[in-house]
């Protein structure tokens, strides 16, 4: 207690020494600080974006053959499905039912094909207030069967404006064309880059040109109250839906960007596989999805790791330097001090404590003005290319920094701070009393 208190005089007799050394660590302190809460908001913004846009954390597809002997994806009312949703029901928040289909739109003489989501739009309120409108309005997809929202390119490839009708052109499950009339009711920013494009219309009406009854649907989607449990629970449902005679597949398909991330049943060649009675279920998560924008944030989190390490060297270069300039001028007084009785570690300690104490405030002074940005920056809306819109919530920029991170950095900070001092306390530690006291500086 005694060499605390002796080092935190010391700092506090040289203020503005302290204060330079302090401020320096609390500059690389911030830097680490806003990359790691910026990329950790990044993540969480783009998992939620995500989230809403797919429809859940957890998807299940169902498999098929129908009377014509082909694989289709659809799952009917089934028991088995119906005891495992009841079963987690409190690790679950809500799910939806959609159907998919890759049709043909078609507008007077132009065409393209594009990804469509029947989706219930009265259910998946949340999905609307993620998709960024850049024309129209939302409001007439819950009144009207027939209303479609459209991404922004697709719009534009065929030329249609809002409130112009255009054409579907589909296949039925049973392989049967179908043609119907979607009424466009606004454009949205495509998020393709993401691997979601996809246009959005009215399950029962997409079902309806399917060929699929009023209770069937081809994608369950849940959204889960603890994104910590994704795994298991995934686990969970794959193990609870497999087929007597079933074998669980050793690895899961990877998420292809055609579907943002959820298998649109890739079926294989029919020699290759046996057919079976009955649905069979394939279950994927956000996690695998969002597996590739884990890895290109880590690789930011590592970038930030090294622009930190730099400054903690160049930090405790200063330190080192300051720390002999000290010991110069403090000989007298070690000499002092050591010819009372004090022994060789007291002196080295309070050099080490002096670090310390310059670290912790450094640190502090780091994650107040990191907080100050924080507050700042997070309230204020921005008017960012629509595109942008992915990476925010609500139009704003989001901070989240993990309390492991925190610490981490902070011990980082004082590992350095000790290193640095470790050389010079050494040295003061190691002076004759006797020549200490002589010397003239």
């Amino acid at each position: 207690m005694f060499t605390l208190k002796v080092a935190f005089r010391n700092i506090s007799r040289q203020k503005k020494r302290s204060f330079l050394l302090a401020g320096a660590i609390a500059f690389g302190m911030l830097v680490i600080t806003m990359i790691n809460a910026l990329t950790g908001g990044l993540v969480e913004n783009i998992r939620d974006n995500f989230a809403h846009a797919l429809g859940g954390h957890v998807f299940i597809t169902g498999r098929e053959f129908n009377e014509r002997g082909q694989m289709v994806t659809r799952i009917r009312p089934d028991q088995r499905l119906d005891e495992l949703l009841t079963e987690h029901a409190p690790e679950i928040t809500a799910f939806t039912k959609r159907s998919q289909a890759l049709p043909s739109l078609i507008f007077g003489s132009k065409q393209t094909m594009h990804l469509v989501y029947g989706v219930d739009f009265q259910e998946e309120d949340k999905l609307l207030s993620s998709l960024v409108v850049t024309e129209g309005s939302l409001e007439d997809v819950l009144s009207l069967e027939n209303a479609v929202i459209l991404p922004q390119p697709a719009a534009e490839r065929l030329g249609v404006e809002v409130g112009e009708t255009i054409l579907i052109k589909l296949e039925t499950l049973t392989g049967q064309h179908n043609v119907g009339e979607l009424l466009v009711t606004a454009f949205v920013e495509d998020q393709e880059r993401f691997g979601i494009s996809a246009a959005y219309v009215s399950r029962a009406y997409l079902n309806s040109l399917l060929g699929l009854g009023p209770e069937e649907y081809q994608m369950l989607n849940m959204f889960l109250t603890d994104l910590s449990l994704v795994e298991s629970f995934t686990r969970s449902f794959r193990e609870g839906l497999l087929a007597p005679g079933e074998e669980q597949e050793e690895e899961e398909p990877a998420a292809t960007v055609t579907v943002g991330g959820v298998s649109l049943d890739p079926v294989p060649r029919q020699e290759r596989i046996s057919r079976w009675q009955g649905t069979r279920y394939r279950v994927m998560n956000i996690n695998q999805i969002m597996e590739p924008v884990e890895l290109a944030v880590g690789v930011l989190n590592r970038v930030g790791l090294v622009i930190f390490i730099i400054l903690l060297l160049v930090t405790m270069v200063g330190i080192t330097n300051t720390f002999r300039m000290v010991l110069l001028e403090r000989t007298k007084e070690i000499g002092t001090m050591r010819a009372f009785g004090m022994h060789r570690r007291q002196v080295q300690l309070i050099f080490l404590w002096e670090a310390v104490l310059l670290g912790l405030v450094g640190c502090a002074a780091g994650l107040a003005l990191s907080g100050l940005i924080v507050l700042v920056v997070g309230n204020l809306p921005l008017n960012v290319d629509p595109s942008l819109q992915f990476f925010l919530k609500q139009g704003r920029i989001t901070f989240r920094l993990s309390p492991g991170s925190a610490l981490l950095n902070m011990s980082l900070v004082v590992f350095t701070s000790l290193l640095a001092a470790y050389w010079p306390s050494r040295a003061a530690a190691r002076l004759s009393p006797i020549k200490a006291l002589s010397s003239h500086t």
